[in-house]
């Protein structure tokens, strides 16, 4: 799902928001200019540039502390989660 959203969306927007103002234009019979292919790929690229970039920029920061990793206490599963260290920095 992640590979969707960061990847296949911003890569194949421009080609239907394009193809949507071609339908736009061809119901209000106005003539269009065809783009090619590349120039839309290109435009592509440059947003999951953009989407992975700023996924990298805003990313947060490794959690401190241990893992305890998932485990079942009386009978109910504990997800795995953090304990802090006790350790000043």
């Amino acid at each position: 799902m992640r590979a969707i959203l960061e990847i296949a969306i911003p890569l194949l927007l421009p080609a239907l928001l394009y193809w949507l103002y071609l339908r736009l234009q061809e119901k209000r019979g106005r003539p269009v200019r065809e783009v090619p292919v590349s120039w839309l790929a290109a435009i592509g690229v440059f947003f999951v540039l953009i989407v992975l970039g700023a996924g990298w920029l805003g990313g947060s920061e490794p959690p401190s502390g241990k893992y305890i990793p998932p485990s079942v206490v009386d009978g109910k599963v504990v997800p795995g989660h953090f304990e802090e260290d006790g350790q000043s920095q």
